[in-house]
């Protein structure tokens, strides 16, 4: 899953919970409440965001792109090597 879906799915539910959290408080609660829904809001994107750059962090650490490029040129000059063989073999039996 990329990382702007899973930042996109976490400010989703992130919105819900502050909407859900603060719908009492639009119906007459306290200031003092919206503020604290606030806060934790902050507090849980805050933690999306740190744990978001870890993972991040830790692909980059491991060179995954790098080890899937790598992967698929060794497949593309398998896969040539393999048609250039076969097109020796069709020529040589045409030569026959």
């Amino acid at each position: 899953m990329s990382i702007a879906i899973v930042r996109r799915r976490a400010l989703c539910v992130l919105s819900a919970v502050v909407l859900f959290a603060a719908s009492p408080v639009f119906a007459e609660e306290s200031q003092g409440m919206m503020e604290r829904v606030e806060t934790t809001a902050k507090h849980i994107g805050e933690q999306i965001e740190s744990k978001t750059k870890a993972v991040v962090k830790k692909v980059e650490e491991k060179h995954v792109v790098d080890k899937v490029g790598e992967k698929l040129k060794k497949a593309a000059t398998k896969t040539a090597e393999g048609f250039e063989k076969a097109g020796n073999k069709i020529k040589e039996k045409l030569n026959d």
